[in-house]
């Protein structure tokens, strides 16, 4: 009786451990960068560069990654230029930016007051602001370098800068 009890456990343990299933971790290939690339989700922004005479802007609409930081991302898009020049003045980095109310603050290092002469201010200033009041959440942009207000040889802007649809020329 002992023997027929000590192998009717033996067979349920064989049983049993059988139904546990594989538990060892199958390794998954890493995807490949185009296959991770397809699987990002893309949204469209709108930029705004220099028209060809450099008296307006044209807006330029891109594809780009979604991205988990929206204005860094604009900013890095408006460096690279389109056919025209790019609209940032070469060497440009954002230091940081933060929202007052419908405001966007934008910190930039001493680069970006290189800008070139009163057309080249005038681009780069609309640019900024039309290019970041596309996004809902900002009627204003204000431009700061190395935490201090902007001053050029031809303007302090110290006030916020609303979004200027007269110079947007198609």
């Amino acid at each position: 009786m002992k023997r027929i009890a000590i192998l009717l456990i033996l067979l349920m343990m064989v049983v049993l451990s059988g139904c546990a299933g594989d538990k060892t971790p199958q390794r998954q290939e890493p995807k490949t960068p185009t296959e991770q690339q397809t699987a990002a989700e893309k949204v469209k922004v709108t930029l705004y560069f220099a028209n060809q005479n450099a008296d307006g802007l044209m807006p330029v609409e891109r594809q780009i990654d979604k991205p988990n930081d929206m204005v860094t991302a604009l900013v890095s898009e408006l460096k690279k230029p389109d056919k025209n020049t790019p609209v940032l003045p070469e060497g440009s980095e954002l230091i940081y930016y933060k929202t007052e109310g419908d405001t966007l603050v934008l910190n930039f290092n001493q680069a970006f007051a290189n800008l070139q002469g009163s057309t080249g201010e005038f681009i780069t200033i609309n640019s900024l602001a039309n290019t970041f009041t596309e996004l809902p959440q900002y009627k204003n942009v204000k431009l700061m370098v190395e935490g201090k207000t902007l001053e050029t040889g031809h303007a302090i802007y110290d006030k916020p800068i609303p979004r200027n649809e007269g110079i947007i020329k198609e």
